[in-house]
């Protein structure tokens, strides 16, 4: 499987905890009751392999949400900055990009990059 940022670190869905609320109206994830920074696996294929997951940091859901396919190809990936896509990358399952947009304008999308660190 190759993961998106394989250095950061991932827990499962069943393994966080809700602390208080967001800059954006959402619950921050905590993980031994400190707010989460890297991947929460929503789901995971029949083999084990993840199926989905959403980046977070310091507790907030901001950075990437990325989907696999059964054989461990990332087939769609989209940054984020709590309910607002940045952009978004789509591939086929050979991981091929097929697709790539930005959903908002240049200096929008520069200043929140900036002000959230995003890679």
């Amino acid at each position: 499987m190759n993961l998106k940022q394989p250095n950061k670190i991932r827990i499962d869905f069943e393994d966080i905890q809700w602390g208080d609320w967001d800059y954006d109206g959402c619950h921050k994830v905590l993980f031994n009751n400190e707010p989460f920074s890297g991947y929460v696996v929503y789901d995971r294929h029949d083999n084990g392999d993840i199926m989905n997951e959403i980046e977070y940091k310091i507790g907030s859901h901001v950075g990437w949400e990325n989907e696999y396919n059964i054989d461990g190809t990332l087939i769609y990936s989209c940054l984020t900055v709590g309910e607002t896509s940045l952009e978004v990358y789509k591939y086929d399952d050979n991981g091929n990009l097929t697709d790539h947009w930005k959903t908002v304008g240049d200096n929008y999308y520069q200043d929140m990059t900036i002000k959230f660190n995003l890679d």
